[in-house]
């Protein structure tokens, strides 16, 4: 007699976490990049956009939507580089805006020569918000990727198979096997072969 069975105590799939829909217009693309990317929320003293056009190309082309997201990823990266770049002249960024379009990319900058060499303070505000709001869906992507990983663990399975003589033996081998373990049998399914 032989007695096999299985156990997966969520047999239904519950996908929990972000949905990989795809934006299906310029706007929603446009939502999901600024929620995605802080730059693309204006500062005082400092602004990120990007063009209908190049919208429009990243959303039809992977490839120019994957570097959309990297050249937006290193926006503060840019800025702090023409911070220093002003400092080491003697001068302070007062302003910058920088533009991504299909067929180009801008930065303009404005900047105040014999002012000591320092940071403006609004351009510093809005690089802060940026970097807090990166560390923040870095945490949240960290959170995420744990409850998936936790979520499979509780969707793992098992399979285990007694031989015996008969039922009496095989459940007694069954019960030994399961005792010291959590609760498992329910919504286990187990199939017994004479």
């Amino acid at each position: 007699m032989k007695i096999s069975g299985s156990y997966n105590p969520y047999s239904i799939n519950n996908n929990m976490g972000t949905t990989s829909k795809k934006p299906t217009n310029v706007k929603d693309y446009s939502n999901y990049l600024t929620q995605k990317f802080g730059c693309l929320t204006p500062g005082k003293s400092a602004s990120v956009s990007v063009t209908g056009g190049l919208l429009r190309k990243a959303m039809s082309d992977e490839k120019t939507g994957e570097w959309l997201e990297r050249e937006l990823s290193k926006v503060p990266d840019y800025i702090e580089a023409a911070q220093k770049s002003s400092i080491a002249h003697g001068g302070t960024l007062k302003s910058v805006s920088i533009e991504f379009g299909e067929e180009y990319s801008t930065m303009t900058t404005v900047g105040v020569f014999g002012d000591e060499g320092s940071t403006d303070p609004e351009i510093d505000k809005w690089l802060d918000k940026i970097k807090e709001k990166r560390a923040e869906q870095k945490e949240a992507e960290k959170k995420l990727e744990q409850k998936q990983q936790e979520q499979k663990i509780d969707e793992a399975s098992f399979n285990m198979e007694f031989r015996g003589k008969d039922l009496e033996d095989l459940t007694n081998q069954f019960t030994m096997k399961l005792s010291g373990t959590m609760t498992l049998l329910s919504g286990g399914a187990f199939d017994i072969r004479g």
